[in-house]
């Protein structure tokens, strides 16, 4: 059937790029994209059936990156990236078997761990290529290779005699990670309309994305939250359902688009945060819009989860022009992701071999309540000449292009902001239009754990707009019973935390 689209995505140089934009676009392209040797050491792991050594996801890294790669491409239209990206896509495509297998698992060990997941992320990233291509003998070459690659999975997963349900593929996350397949097997289908594709996809909408309960059904039903869940990691299963909206692209199923809308809403109301993003206890969903506020020795808010829940609201603007989704993706990118990208020039040491570089282009999680930055490296693997990458420095590009192409689209917001107070379980946040606000230990050189009792005048704030200082979009001072407190837009406070350390904070005490 034909879908009717509200929105288009723009076409290759088409996006609306303000100086903010290019600043990110460029730093990326620079920093990460045009990385010949990261290529390589992406493409390399599956030359040498990496992942068989501890049923990891360095397999997933690659398609990630040129999802991303794609997208910041069709922003800036940037001519050396395009031919970086052709070649990674040409020394991938060498690297298949004989019979188009492509896989960083060998055949002894296929359809266990990230096996699945990681050839879901060749589709995509393949797939995103053809996009921006102008060869169309390459295309073919590339749909032709996708094909193969689809065909060995479906020979090896199902019901059928010596198969492997496709729930069972994985021994994490009750197979919901594999399932994430559909969305990709559903783009393959659009362009090359084999039935074989199609039929796939409805076995994999069938099992409900989980061995532990049907994902669908419960979005359809209604009557629980994606915490309760049977699983409730939040990227694996937020993926998933992009595949379910893309399930009804292609069949007109309204069902489907409803369920994605009950799911998206639901996670929308209980787990995504201030700054945007969800996963309060490491990256999972777990009521993370009342859990926001305390305090975590713990790793979260995920910036694979920030990108993801981006492109989720994403799908759903194009499709049904819903400004709110838009709304949501500016949240996000102005906040989490923002505050993700390390832009400046720091210097860490490595724990174990004392080497001291710099970090990687992409933090990977966000604190809200008295933590610091650079906690962790998400979804961190190690490649055999030492070197490693990680998961949110692999998925960003594609955050940091999602945002002014969605951008591009969306009807101007009104600019008349004010600053508005939040308070939840005795903290209080603050924020200014779509920014939210932070305080920064180093930036006050004050303690920030100390109470704020906000002063007000006629039922307002009381507050100073300052020029912005360098690496930053807002700088307040707010009135307070015991003096002035500075208050800064949240993606720039704890930025230099490898050099300076220190603590941020959203969320402020505000009880006596």
């Amino acid at each position: 059937m034909k879908m009717e689209y509200a929105y288009r995505l723009p076409g290759i140089g088409e996006a609306v790029l303000n100086e903010r934009d290019k600043k990110y676009l460029d730093f990326v392209t620079e920093k990460q994209l045009l990385s010949e040797t990261l290529w390589k050491s992406f493409t390399d792991v599956f030359r040498t059936k990496a992942d068989d050594v501890d049923l990891g996801w360095r397999g997933e890294y690659w398609g990630k990156m040129m999802r991303g790669g794609c997208l910041v491409y069709r922003c800036t239209a940037d001519k050396r990236l395009y031919a970086v990206l052709k070649g990674a896509v040409l020394a991938l495509l060498d690297a298949a078997e004989a019979d188009g297998r492509i896989s960083t698992y060998s055949r002894s060990l296929e359809c266990a761990g990230w096996d699945i997941w990681c050839r879901k992320y060749v589709l995509t990233g393949m797939l995103h290529f053809c996009d921006i291509c102008d060869d169309n003998k390459l295309v073919e070459r590339i749909l032709d290779a996708m094909e193969l690659l689809l065909e060995r999975i479906i020979e090896r997963v199902g019901t059928g005699a010596g198969q492997v349900p496709i729930t069972e593929t994985s021994n994490f996350w009750l197979g919901v990670n594999s399932c994430s397949i559909l969305e990709p097997v559903l783009d393959l289908y659009r362009r090359r309309t084999k039935e074989r594709f199609l039929a796939f996809a409805s076995y994999i909408i069938e099992t409900g994305g989980c061995s532990g309960g049907d994902l669908i059904a419960l979005a359809l039903n209604d009557d629980i939250l994606p915490f309760q869940y049977p699983e409730n990691k939040a990227y694996e299963t937020m993926s998933f359902f992009e595949g379910v909206l893309a399930y009804y692209e292609v069949t007109g199923e309204e069902k489907y688009l409803r369920a994605v809308q009950n799911f998206t809403e639901r996670v929308f109301e209980t787990d995504i945060t201030l700054i945007g993003c969800a996963g309060c206890t490491h990256e999972l969903f777990d009521n993370s819009a009342d859990k926001q506020t305390e305090y975590a020795e713990t790793i979260m808010q995920e910036t694979c989860v920030t990108v993801t829940w981006m492109r989720l609201c994403a799908k759903l603007f194009l499709l049904t022009g819903e400004q709110k989704y838009a709304d949501r993706i500016e949240r996000s990118a102005l906040n989490a992701l923002f505050g993700s990208v390390n832009l400046f020039d720091q210097k860490i040491t490595m724990p174990k071999s004392g080497e001291v570089r710099s970090p990687l282009p992409f933090d990977s999680y966000s604190p809200l309540f008295m933590n610091s930055r650079g906690r962790g490296i998400g979804g961190l693997k190690h490649f055999s000449d030492g070197t490693f990458y990680g998961c949110c420095a692999a998925i960003g590009a594609a955050g940091l292009a999602v945002f002014p192409l969605i951008s591009s689209l969306r009807e101007p917001g009104n600019k008349a902001w004010e600053l508005s107070a939040y308070k939840r379980n005795g903290r209080i946040a603050f924020t200014y239009g779509p920014y939210v606000l932070a305080r920064d230990s180093v930036k006050e050189n004050a303690d920030i754990r100390l109470p704020v009792f906000p002063k007000q005048k006629d039922g307002r704030l009381c507050f100073t707009l300052l020029p912005p200082e360098a690496g930053e979009c807002l700088r307040i001072l707010l009135e307070t019973d015991t003096g002035k407190i500075l208050l800064t837009d949240y993606a720039s406070c704890g930025k230099r935390w490898a050099d300076h350390g220190g603590i941020l904070s959203v969320w402020l005490p505000c009880e006596r």
